[in-house]
């Protein structure tokens, strides 16, 4: 075995064998990219446009006057007697119902509350 020449190195150092081609890049497409991502902003803003308008059920008409337990808080007697109707306009309706301004609720006070029909907590 012979030490290599120069030219055996240098031509060692190529970047592939003479008869194989260089892999190939595939060139970046811009209108295609520049098109999916107008697309996905679209379908984004559609999502919360049309997703915006979604709210809870109405406000059920049927009463109960239900006691207070301590901790208790208009949002949670909102979602305890109508879980599927629109939260605010279940406090608002309390309010309306209980001459109520402040949202501080003492235990033990009794409460005009509407329910729905499927109300698990009476």
């Amino acid at each position: 075995m012979r030490p290599p020449t120069r030219e055996r190195v240098v031509a060692g150092r190529r970047s592939g064998p003479a008869g194989c081609p260089q892999p190939r890049h595939a060139p970046v497409r811009w209108p295609w990219l520049i098109a999916i991502a107008a697309a996905a902003c679209l379908f984004v803003s559609a999502l919360g446009i049309f997703g915006a308008g979604v709210t809870g059920g109405p406000v059920p008409e049927r009463t109960a006057s239900v006691s207070v337990r301590a901790g208790d808080t208009l949002s949670a007697l909102a979602a305890r007697y109508a879980p599927h109707a629109d939260q605010s306009a279940m406090v608002t309706r309390i309010k309306q119902l209980n001459d109520l301004d402040d949202a501080a609720l003492t235990p033990g006070f009794p409460l005009t509350v509407p329910i729905a029909g499927d109300a698990g907590g009476l």
